[in-house]
């Protein structure tokens, strides 16, 4: 643990020529829970599987037997709890002096902001770690990193061409594809071709399961946020974007949902919220204790104070094959 913080680094805490101290740092919207699910538990490890349904009635020939069907099992995902946290100790002087005589004593609500700022990031880094090469990346945190595995109930990243459908037959792809190519930038072409790779989707057994996207996920202030705006005004108005004619729009608007944590200003993403909101697939953010603000500690050795705060979670998915798709906004063909 850092030593605690002390009046010769933040000497301007004491002197009393200086009138006013000022408190600055980001406060970040919560994003994460408008495309993770976020849902609570009181288990260590929690653990979801599925079932399929059942395939194509068949036609009965006349005294025939009736041909039998059973539902085949899903793949299996886990989630461990993990947590993390912040402490901020003072040394007794810094606190009495400083602190206390500055009314800086909501410098305590920066554990809660820090907490909230990891949170952000992390749900974020799935998005941009998603994709169909490697099964996981390497967070970098503010003393230390860690290795995070990316991949869900079948072995792939949230975002792939391959993903394997349970009944063992073609493999599905979420990938925004025209069908000539692959990862479209963001314009009318593109959502297009996002409405179509939707359409395609399937259940476990290959019956159609079309996805209805209504929410477009980016990262703030990037040019494809502006044109997603653009395009989002257009479409409203019954016009084909970026286009002088008549025709109406082909697809429908969508909700924009854009956050500052995403570092691929190119990405960007579509889902169904009726689905990618839910228990049973999208992206799942698993919390067993919401952020909690220790009470404050005094070490009496020393009389320096300490106050902390945690939270414990785990976020991943299992299936988001078939309510998200995602494109590189590159035009590139998916990585084998």
């Amino acid at each position: 643990m850092s030593a605690p913080y002390n009046i010769a680094q933040a000497a301007d805490l004491v002197d009393l020529s200086i009138q006013k101290i000022h408190l600055k740092s980001s406060s970040p919207d919560v994003i994460y829970p408008k495309y993770f699910n976020v849902r609570k538990t009181s288990d260590y490890h929690e653990k979801d599987s599925s079932l399929t349904g059942l395939g194509e009635a068949d036609f009965v020939d006349e005294n025939a037997v009736i041909a039998s069907d059973t539902p085949i099992q899903g793949f299996d995902k886990q989630y461990t709890q993990n947590m993390v946290g912040v402490i901020i100790p003072f040394t007794h002087r810094m606190w009495k002096f400083g602190i206390k005589k500055r009314d800086l004593t909501n410098v305590v609500s920066e554990l809660n902001l820090s907490i909230a700022r990891k949170k952000e990031k992390l749900c974020a880094e799935r998005i941009d770690n998603g994709n169909d090469a490697g099964t996981s990346y390497t967070h970098t945190g503010q003393s230390a990193s860690r290795t995070i595995t990316t991949t869900g109930g079948d072995s792939l990243n949230a975002f792939d061409d391959d993903h394997t459908r349970e009944d063992g037959g073609t493999n599905m792809n979420n990938y925004v594809y025209d069908g000539t190519t692959y990862n479209l930038p963001l314009d009318y072409a593109g959502l297009k071709a996002a409405h179509r790779t939707s359409s395609l989707m399937v259940d476990g057994r290959g019956n159609p399961r079309p996805a209805n996207l209504t929410d477009l996920l980016v990262k703030t202030g990037s040019a494809i946020h502006f044109k997603a705006m653009e395009i989002q005004k257009a479409i409203k108005d019954n016009k084909i974007p970026e286009s002088n004619d008549n025709d109406g729009s082909g697809v429908k608007s969508f909700n924009i949902i854009h956050t500052p944590y995403l570092t691929n200003a190119a990405f960007w993403s579509l889902f169904d919220r009726s689905r990618a909101l839910t228990d049973r697939e999208g992206f799942q953010f698993i919390e067993s204790q919401a952020t909690q603000v220790d009470p404050v500690n005094v070490v009496y050795k020393t009389k320096e104070i300490q106050t902390s705060a945690t939270a414990m979670f785990d976020l991943g998915h299992n299936d988001v094959a078939r309510c998200w798709v995602h494109s590189k906004g590159n035009s590139a063909n998916p990585s084998d």
